[in-house]
């Protein structure tokens, strides 16, 4: 037996895993469909990865999030709203999908 202790990342989203999401980040920017991404925390301390659409007035386009039970990582809209979850290529195709079809119906806030 040994005395080396064991110990788990506090950090849900791995440093890949946060290279993915940055790199997406910078993806939707190039298509218009955002004009920045941040990292942030919710109130239990739990990393979030938000997209920005907008210029002066920015409104949150999306966030992604990693359910720590589930094991899977969500996409929500603005509103807080689950809009897809899985592994993360599935939610950054389906965020595609959607950020796509609210870019293409909605005129950009001033």
């Amino acid at each position: 037996m040994t005395d080396d202790i064991t110990r788990l990342p506090d950090n849900l989203i791995g440093l890949d895993d946060q290279k993915k999401l940055e790199s997406y980040g910078a993806h939707a920017i190039s298509h218009g469909w955002a004009t920045r991404y941040c990292w942030s925390n919710d109130k239990q301390n739990n990393p979030q990865f938000e997209i920005y659409r907008g210029g002066a007035n920015e409104v949150l386009a999306a966030r992604i999030i990693r359910h720590r039970i589930e094991d899977e990582f969500i996409a929500e809209d603005a509103e807080g709203v689950k809009t897809a979850a899985g592994t993360l290529g599935h939610v950054m195709f389906k965020l595609d999908q959607s950020l796509t079809t609210a870019h293409e119906n909605q005129p950009p806030p001033a």
